[in-house]
């Protein structure tokens, strides 16, 4: 009985005038997905290939974050989903469900492409901060001041990769955000990190960082969570020590 239910149900879902503009959406976007793979691989000139590699990227990104929408307002996936997760797998897209993240990710293979093919495009900049958000998102949890037994030197490449960021972007729209995300790492670094040299100076440029963002960032939640960090280390206490 439950299972009929649920089943009339998503046939009444998927007819309803707001579902069938989801779903119409989908098939836009889906054909958009085709169509930029087409020009990716067939495209007239190079700039023309790598524009639409760009393109294809936001484009699953712009359709994996309405899955993840629909699983957050109905608190699970279901059928058209799954349907839409594997049309696009049948594209050659690793788009897939994450049962500890309760959400579906997309590897954002295409702009590792497009930063190959165009390092210097006008793309570049912005593929560059969607794969060090995409890192960065990967590993921390909950609660950063909780995390013991991180891969430090894996934190100390994104730190290295965000600071090239800063220094190649400094202007960019998203360069607040890279400055958080470096901040987050050094204060992790801080709190892993075995060496009293290496501990203080991580550290010290956990607190400079965070106090940027605190005073610099328009985004209200990082300033609040630097200023959470903030108010761990304190005036002048060790990371590590608390």
């Amino acid at each position: 009985m439950k299972r009929a239910l649920a089943v009339a149900a998503l046939g009444l879902a998927l007819t309803s005038p707001a579902a069938g503009h989801d779903v119409e959406r989908a098939e836009t976007l889906i054909g958009e997905v085709a169509a930029y793979r087409r020009t990716a691989t067939v495209g007239p000139t190079e700039s023309e290939r790598a524009e639409a590699i760009f393109l294809l990227g936001e484009t699953v990104e712009t359709l994996v974050e309405a899955l993840n929408r629909d699983v957050a307002a109905h608190g699970t996936r279901d059928l058209f989903a799954e349907l839409v997760v594997k049309r696009l797998q049948a594209h050659a897209l690793n788009v897939a469900w994450t049962p500890g993240e309760n959400r579906y990710v997309y590897d954002l293979a295409a702009f590792d492409d497009y930063l190959r093919q165009a390092p210097r495009g006008r793309w570049a900049p912005e593929a560059k901060f969607r794969l060090i958000a995409r890192r960065f998102h990967a590993t921390l949890g909950a609660d950063p001041a909780a995390l013991g037994g991180t891969d430090v030197a894996g934190l100390l490449r994104r730190v290295a990769e965000a600071e090239r960021f800063l220094r190649e972007h400094a202007t960019h729209p998203r360069a607040s955000t890279v400055r958080f995300f470096l901040a987050v790492d050094h204060y992790r670094i801080a709190r892993n990190v075995t060496d009293p040299v290496a501990n203080k100076k991580h550290e010290r440029q956990a607190r400079q960082a965070l106090q940027q963002t605190v005073e610099r960032s328009p985004d209200a939640f990082e300033v609040r969570a630097a200023q959470t960090l903030l108010d761990t280390l304190g005036a002048g206490g060790s990371a590590r020590a608390r």
